[in-house]
């Protein structure tokens, strides 16, 4: 091992053992009247410790023999040089902090060597994360730094004009302590702690005194300096991709910055020099904002597929869950088999604990005994599993597509699914079957529905004169009024719904809302309410959480500016989206 602790067995003072023979003979005359040991602050076992000197390879500490003899058995989980970074880190922030006169406790939680909590007399605390050991909680109160190695949650760099970061690097025989300044807009600016100062509310950096100096010019600005207020020097177009991608970047909708960048080579072919270095500018930041995302999105899944690999049931259960939020936002064909590969692992282990009496009992819930005829020596079988499959692909789809898809088209999916279902037998799980069901009901509750609004029904009373009655207005008023509310339920929390989620909590006794109706019920909405309001309807997206289709016909119909390709239309609708966010 490299690292040891000078004093004792509680001591927090480290020292790194040279690994060049030369150099240990000079660090031993140094260090004459010291004593080394396997500290209990670097998750060791307390024990003391002699130089060893190699001329042939590293020279390093070892472990003195037991009383009896015996060779000692400690299991230290870390050795080498950065082993002590956490010791290191706050021996540089003591040191910082008698500088401007203050003092500090720290304490160093389990798992040894991953944090450093820092408790100031003025009762501010600091929280320090060595590596990824244990998730930052955000929420509590006091300031996150964050280790070599721990990606921030982009929602919350979104959110905060900085983060802290902290690393140490090889000094000779010591290790120097460096603060990293890390933001959407800026790359993450070092420094060493010694150039770092303290004030009434806590350490501050030399950038994020620049950060916070700008964001307080820039507040102070007339508005006619920024993009958004300049409309009379950039085109309405730039306003809105600028606008947009601010937007996008507020509400967390990675998949919106990725088009709204990876669309924007033909937007800016077209531009002056002025408007495109406005447009520039704001890709820059958008693209070091979709940086930071992808690098999250990349470590979840990382550190999901070690837990699977590890069968860590605890860890993959609780990211599995992250996992698939981020996969409703994009994500690659590995990425899906590393979730696929989790729910697999969760199952079994789900299982894994079943005595033989209740494992029987679940395979007669999900399971139905095979047909005679598929136990045969025949072809059948394998035509099961291909029913299997394909009853699979139409449940993806149905979950996918639904809420695009006119009646007719739903009830065609839904007989294939049940025949294939009906095929496939036991090799449908019950859980599946389930699935299969209820779109079976789905189905048949929207069939006679459209049927009875299909058929034509006899006038009781004529309608006033002067004013004929449009069965279509009589029969889309009550669904439009339904689904405001609806919607005004989701702009309350800055959610968005599909059509599928919409048609489930619509009261009871509604006519059908048919897919044909679904525009004209939004416009509806939206022509209600204030000119100026935000639409509701932009908080109606498609299966995959993205802009509807309709949405830029809808925004015109509400009289806003008509967007020119498909591009400004996504900028308008996430600013339209972020105005909810706000509110």
């Amino acid at each position: 091992m490299q690292t040891a602790v000078i004093g004792d067995e509680h001591s927090d003072v480290p020292i790194i053992l040279p690994t060049e023979a030369i150099e240990l003979d000079v660090f031993r005359r140094a260090h004459q009247q010291d004593t080394f040991w396997c500290g209990l602050l670097l998750g060791g076992c307390g024990g003391q410790l002699a130089t060893k000197l190699y001329v042939d390879r590293q020279c390093h500490f070892q472990h003195n023999p037991l009383p009896n003899g015996a060779p000692n058995t400690c299991r230290r989980p870390s050795v080498g040089e950065s082993s002590a970074d956490h010791l290191y880190v706050k021996s540089a922030m003591s040191r910082s902090l008698l500088e401007y006169g203050r003092a500090a406790r720290f304490a160093f939680p389990p798992p040894i060597g991953s944090l450093v909590d820092v408790d100031l007399e003025d009762g501010l605390s600091l929280r320090i994360h060595m590596d990824a050991a244990v998730r930052p909680d955000w929420e509590r109160q006091g300031a996150v730094i964050l280790g070599p190695g721990v990606v921030p949650d982009p929602d919350v760099l979104a959110g905060c004009p900085y983060v802290y970061r902290v690393r140490c690097d090889s000094d000779g025989a010591n290790r120097r302590v460096w603060i990293g300044t890390q933001s959407l807009a800026r790359p993450t600016e070092w420094v060493p702690f010694s150039e770092c100062t303290w004030t009434d509310e806590g350490l501050l950096t030399p950038a994020a005194s620049r950060i916070m100096r700008d964001r307080s010019e820039a507040g102070s600005r007339p508005a006619a300096a920024g993009p958004s207020a300049g409309r009379g020097a950039l085109p309405e177009s730039v306003v809105t991709f600028v606008r947009g991608l601010e937007a996008a970047q507020r509400t967390g909708t990675v998949d919106h910055v990725r088009r709204l960048c990876n669309g924007s080579s033909s937007f800016l072919d077209g531009l002056s020099s002025t408007a495109r270095a406005e447009a520039e500018r704001a890709l820059t930041e958008a693209k070091a904002w979709l940086a930071t995302h992808e690098e999250y999105q990349r470590r979840i899944f990382k550190d999901l597929e070690a837990a699977v690999r590890e069968r860590r049931a605890w860890d993959v259960r609780s990211g599995i869950q992250q996992a698939a939020s981020l996969t409703r936002r994009g994500a690659s064909a590995e990425e899906h088999r590393i979730l696929a590969a989790a729910r697999a692992y969760l199952r079994e282990h789900d299982y894994a604990d079943q005595s033989p009496a209740q494992a029987a009992v679940r395979r007669q819930l999900h399971y139905k005994p095979a047909p005679a005829a598929s136990r045969s020596k025949s072809k059948k079988p394998n035509r099961a599993k291909e029913s299997a499959a394909r009853a699979r692909a139409l449940l993806e789809r149905l979950d996918r597509e639904s809420d695009l898809l006119a009646d007719d088209e739903l009830a065609q999916l839904v007989e294939e699914l049940t025949r294939a279902a009906n095929i496939a037998g036991p090799n449908l799980r019950g859980p599946e079957r389930k699935r299969v069901a209820s779109w079976g009901r789905k189905a048949r509750q929207r069939r006679p529905a459209r049927t009875a609004a299909t058929q034509p029904r006899a006038r009781t009373k004529p309608p006033a004169a002067g004013k004929p009655e449009s069965p279509a207005r009589v029969k889309l008023d009550p669904l439009a009024a339904a689904v405001k509310t609806i919607l005004q339920k989701a702009a309350a929390t800055g959610t968005t719904l599909t059509w599928a989620q919409i048609r489930a909590q619509l009261p009871p006794g509604l006519p059908a809302l048919e897919r044909s109706q679904q525009t004209s019920v939004l416009i509806q909405v939206d022509r209600s309410r204030a000119g100026t309001a935000p639409l509701l309807s932009a908080l109606v997206t498609g299966a995959d959480h993205d802009m509807h289709p309709a949405y830029p016909r809808i925004a015109a119909a509400a009289g806003r500016p008509q967007p020119r390709g498909n591009l400004e239309a996504v900028a308008q609708w996430a600013v339209e989206v972020s105005r909810f966010q706000r509110a």
